[in-house]
């Protein structure tokens, strides 16, 4: 038979075992991404570069849109695409917390995309008023208010760049 001092031993082994296994599991675990930035220009111009990509795209489906060569619903689709690939752009912009000499630059090109945002939700807009067969003069207002917006957009980014150290 086991001896007293063997069944202490491997209780307290599993007591121990036991212990650690509950504390780490219910321990809070910090799951949150982050990264670190070291060139702020190299990813402020990355994240112009790839927004430069969703304007171009965006212009050449909005063109098919008008000339009816793309159905409203497929430029709704491609429209939501952007703008959530916008809403990922803005979240790297919060989370590079750039330094002092950079805020400035950082902040403006931050404003310029939630804008572009709000063009893309226009154009969405834009895309369901000509899917009802709306008037010729509400489907101009809309494309007035879309390049606002747009033009609202560009300006903030020319004071990105402006500011930039």
């Amino acid at each position: 038979m086991a001896s007293k001092k063997g069944i202490i031993i491997t209780a307290a082994i599993l007591a121990t075992i036991a212990g650690a296994s509950f504390a780490i599991w219910f321990l809070p675990q910090n799951h949150g991404s982050s990264f670190v930035v070291s060139d702020y220009k190299s990813e402020l111009d990355s994240i112009k570069e790839r927004q430069s990509l969703i304007i171009a795209n965006m212009e050449s489906n909005l063109k098919g849109l008008l000339d009816k060569s793309m159905s409203p619903d497929n430029f709704t689709s491609q429209a939501q695409i952007s703008s959530s690939q916008t809403a990922s752009l803005v979240s790297e912009i919060v989370g590079s917390n750039p330094p002092a000499e950079w805020k400035l630059s950082y902040g403006a090109y931050f404003e310029s995309l939630k804008k572009y945002n709000d063009y893309l939700a226009e154009t969405i807009s834009l895309a369901n008023k000509i899917k009802e067969g709306a008037s010729t003069t509400d489907i101009n207002d809309e494309i007035t208010k879309m390049n606002a917006l747009k033009q609202e957009s560009d300006s903030l980014a020319s004071k990105s760049n402006q500011t930039r150290p």
